[in-house]
């Protein structure tokens, strides 16, 4: 019952790789609740079909334009009963707003890529968890609220801010305007050998002796490497000194003690995520993040001389699906970038300078790939805390959508935001 309990807050507060948007708790009346029917796999009709849900902030109106929110699978912040929080806090009552509930929450599709034991089947988990299937999901919802034609908004941050660009190379001839915040995109990366993990350099910069005393921890071999590097990347989402907290964690290691080592994992929702990822609840997540780490296998290896938890907790995350890619049981599909070129649609940029996830060199190759574009790099980290605390990052977002031309950001950022903006 206790690990019930944990695994259904898990659901409401645990943000599996990423930190994102505060959750809401603001309750909807049914009437702005909604459900349809989509194809289970839209490359393989006969397989039938599941349901995808989508929630409205307030009242449609046709007068409106209309922004979706955009989560993937390892977000849980747009759920039934959220959505009015979200116009809130995001947005405003000038826009039509909707949440798209992705197929992550459907317990039928759950049950149908596992069998009577439990067991996993991770193909037929990266089929129907796939980025293609989310984006049609997507487009459904789109085709169902403003018609087949009709043009929409897109918002999304981190993983999410990464769909709407996937969303963007197949159907962004239906998209006006897309504000992405941190969206992580690691074809870019491996494309331009950019190396997003910069906690190794930082580490031995803050500590020379770092070097020598992991190489210790990982001689003596007494914690598992995986757990290694989900404690050290987890910590970026609870400590402000990381170079005290750090060479903290890592003497705690060097001594094995596991009572405090298990006070850590219960900080930093270790033991919560594990248990999760036990569940069917993480399938769909451990498919999206091989997503993410896809793209970097080809030049990935667990180094025991040097200590990457962001790439490596991917990796350690995604390891059944990357065993079935290795053995040629899945093809992962990759993101064009051809298709953005093309586009009429005007797209925001927000990257954070100090984002140890998604690295600002690569959020200007993403900018570069729209003809009509705006790239903001803000004196920040992934999640943007300091525009947030302000209350400028609500406001950024509407700035954006309410602005005429993409031209006339520039100016807006001068005026109103040029205090977070990073300066070299």
């Amino acid at each position: 019952m206790k690990n019930d309990k944990l695994i259904k807050m898990l659901k409401l507060k645990f943000l599996t790789y990423l930190l994102l948007l505060p959750i809401s708790t603001f309750s909807q009346g049914g009437s702005l609740f909604h459900t349809i029917n989509v194809p289970i796999d839209y490359t393989k009709p006969n397989m039938g079909t599941t349901t995808i849900s989508y929630e409205l902030g307030a009242e449609f109106s046709k007068n409106k334009p209309t922004v979706f929110i955009i989560a993937d699978a390892q977000q849980f912040y747009i759920r039934k009963g959220a959505v009015a929080g979200l116009q809130t806090t995001l947005l405003d009552l000038t826009f039509n707003v909707v949440g798209v509930i992705g197929r992550n929450n459907n317990q039928d599709l759950k049950e149908l890529v596992t069998d009577n034991l439990g067991k996993v089947n991770w193909e037929k988990a990266h089929d129907i968890y796939s980025w293609q299937q989310y984006v049609n999901d997507i487009n459904e919802v789109r085709k169902k609220v403003v018609g087949e034609s009709g043009h929409i908004f897109l918002y999304g941050q981190s993983g999410g801010g990464f769909l709407v660009h996937q969303f963007l190379s197949i159907f962004g001839q239906y998209v006006d305007k897309a504000f992405t915040g941190a969206a992580v995109n690691y074809f870019l990366d491996a494309e331009l050998g950019i190396n997003h993990d910069k906690f190794w350099e930082e580490a031995i910069e803050q500590n020379p002796a770092f070097i020598t005393k992991f190489k210790d921890l990982t001689t003596k071999n007494q914690i598992d490497r995986d757990l290694i590097a989900m404690l050290f990347q987890r910590q970026h989402f609870f400590v402000d000194s990381l170079k005290t907290e750090r060479e903290h964690l890592l003497n705690i290691l060097l001594a094995n003690d596991t009572i405090a080592i298990n006070q850590y994992k219960d900080k930093y929702q270790i033991t919560a995520i594990q248990r999760f990822y036990a569940s069917d609840d993480g399938i769909p997540i451990r498919v999206r993040l091989f997503e993410f780490i896809y793209p970097l296998l080809r030049n990935f290896q667990i180094d025991t001389n040097k200590l990457q938890p962001d790439k490596e907790n991917l990796y350690f995350s995604a390891v059944p699906l990357i065993e079935s890619y290795n053995n040629n049981l899945i093809k992962p599909q990759g993101m064009s970038f051809l298709p953005l070129h093309k586009l009429g649609t005007e797209v925001f940029i927000l990257s954070g300078r100090y984002d140890h996830t998604a690295d600002y060199r690569s959020q200007i190759a993403l900018a570069s790939s729209y003809p009509s574009h705006y790239v903001l790099i803000a004196d920040d980290n992934h999640t943007f805390n300091n525009l947030k605390n302000d209350g400028m990052y609500q406001k950024l977002i509407l700035s954006f959508f309410k602005t005429q031309t993409i031209s006339a950001m520039g100016e807006i950022i001068e005026n109103e935001f040029s205090n977070y903006q990073w300066k070299e």
